[in-house]
């Protein structure tokens, strides 16, 4: 159970269109060829930070990264990322985790859900050898998330290579300090305090829509990589469409309360790196276009 509980805490938002931010198929070629990554300047006058869109597991092959990156992270004096990931991984294994996903009054997964779910989730166990007991008493958005991580580890894929995890490990090297704008808890408790029907639809989704994504999901991570904010909004935020309780949740109330903590960056002496989901830094509601109304110049590295 540690390493599922694992990619749960490490997929922190609508898990279909994370699943899509972490395919990565597509070479780091790509990215030279526009000279733009998905990382912009912010600035206001003199004061500066770094604002990168994250995808959360890759491969090796992702590496190295554009210089555009590496220019960031050396000018900047503190890190600042979703979570603490030092905190994540002290929490994978925790009891507090298995008590959120978990059933503790008696009921179970089959009875929280519809026949037809549980029959889809049933013959998806059976292709990734996970046992139909294992997840009798987790509730529907923790298989979800089991799922998910199942197909992100299919695809050779690793939470350990994620961009946010890259630049955790090299500030700790450096000693720069790292920040985080909420906590792993709070990440679960966004999946947990969602309605029971909610959680059904989105797995059930997650389950329907698997071989759609795996032939879409070089397209996005193609747009992440050419630092294509536009097309990643059309094709990660349309996985939104039908969970709207889901989006305001997972990510307007997360970035309008992110949006403080990144403004109070702006007041320390060296920039800030803020690395969070590519996901929230496109559309309407995201960072990048929250920030702007509030009279920062964005420039696109």
């Amino acid at each position: 159970m540690a390493t599922n509980n694992k990619w749960a805490v490490r997929l922190p938002g609508l898990a279909v269109v994370l699943v899509a931010l972490t395919f990565c198929t597509t070479s780091t070629a790509q990215t030279a060829a526009t000279g733009k990554s998905f990382l912009w300047k912010v600035h206001a006058g003199s004061k500066v930070l770094y604002l990168a869109g994250s995808v959360h597991a890759l491969g090796a092959d992702s590496y190295p990264l554009s210089a555009a990156y590496e220019h960031a992270f050396n000018a900047a004096g503190t890190l600042v990322e979703e979570i603490n990931l030092a905190e994540a991984e002290q929490l994978a294994a925790a009891p507090m985790l298995l008590s959120k996903g978990l059933y503790t009054d008696g009921r179970t997964f089959e009875g929280a859900v519809g026949k037809d779910t549980a029959t889809l989730v049933a013959t998806r166990l059976k292709d990734t050898g996970i046992p139909i007991e294992m997840i009798r008493t987790m509730k529907p958005w923790m298989v979800m998330l089991l799922i998910t991580a199942f197909e992100a580890q299919k695809a050779g894929l690793d939470a350990a290579l994620g961009l946010d995890k890259y630049f955790f490990d090299k500030a700790r090297a450096a000693g720069k300090p790292v920040l985080a704008l909420e906590t792993a808890e709070s990440q679960i408790d966004r999946f947990d305090t969602m309605p029971d029907s909610l959680q059904e639809q989105m797995l059930r989704s997650t389950l329907t829509e698997l071989e759609v994504q795996r032939k879409s999901v070089a397209a996005m991570i193609s747009a992440w990589r050419r630092g294509d904010a536009a097309a990643l909004e059309k094709m990660a935020l349309s996985s939104f469409e039908d969970y709207r309780g889901a989006y305001t949740s997972l990510i307007v109330e997360r970035n309008n309360n992110w949006v403080p903590q990144i403004e109070a960056c702006m007041a320390k002496p060296q920039p800030c790196l803020v690395v969070v989901g590519a996901a929230h830094l496109v559309g309407p509601d995201g960072l990048l276009t929250l920030l702007k109304k509030k009279g920062y110049q964005l420039e696109q590295q």
